[in-house]
């Protein structure tokens, strides 16, 4: 696998891992950035995880398919 796909993918595992924690750790999140504890910031670190989630996937699937169909 070339190098820059080697790094897609790396941003990928990150943005995913990244997206995981914002879904399902928001108390660790809002801790860790200092943000309120409010009822829209529980639908806004939601939406953040799934999003980032879903570009990590994105990358992933991408490099991986990529390389598989180009050798």
């Amino acid at each position: 696998m070339p190098l820059s796909l080697r790094i897609m993918e790396w941003l990928g595992v990150l943005f995913l891992v990244a997206g995981m924690t914002a879904l399902f750790a928001p108390g660790f999140v809002r801790a860790t950035f200092a943000l309120r504890s409010t009822p829209q910031m529980v639908y806004v670190l939601r939406i953040v995880g799934v999003m980032l989630a879903s570009l990590g996937l994105v990358l992933i699937v991408f490099a991986r398919s990529f390389w598989a169909y180009s050798v």
